[in-house]
């Protein structure tokens, strides 16, 4: 395994780490109150950055969302009818990473760790989450957002 690979591989196994740490806590929560919901939630949104940072720190990119479309944002090289202040928002970050997860091996496990820690019974297998993913992806209706 050379240098780089072995990088990442620690980079996706503390990650992964910090996942099941996060999911611990996900599980102890009884969401019987609005702080236990807004705790769950937190918890959910800390995780799913851990992967968005790892993939933007990795490069990746889908049709230069989003490293490419911030600086070109910042260097005023989009207009504000192309950009609004909720072009970055929560449901594009998930369609890059459901995007990602078909197109990286790395990025699938990231995000098959997640679902699989937070929700245990939500699929079977990793193949079944895949068939889900792609379909949300590729059937159209799901996403109210491009890239």
């Amino acid at each position: 395994m050379d240098h780089k690979m072995e990088k990442m591989s620690e980079t996706t196994s503390a990650i992964q780490q910090k996942i099941t740490a996060l999911a611990q806590k996900h599980a102890a929560l009884n969401e019987n109150t609005l702080a236990d919901f807004t705790d769950a939630e937190l918890l959910e949104s800390d995780a799913r950055h851990l992967i968005i940072s790892y993939c933007e720190n990795q490069g990746y990119l889908i049709n230069g969302f989003p490293t490419e479309m911030k600086r070109r944002y910042e260097n005023d090289e989009i207009s504000d009818e192309e950009y609004d202040e909720d072009y970055f928002c929560e449901e594009r970050y998930d369609l890059y990473l459901d995007r990602l997860t078909l197109e990286k091996t790395d990025v699938a496990e990231l995000t098959w760790h997640y679902t699989s820690s937070f929700w245990p019974e939500q699929f079977e297998s990793k193949d079944e989450y895949l068939e889900h993913i792609k379909s949300c992806v590729e059937d159209g209706g799901f996403y109210d957002v491009t890239l």
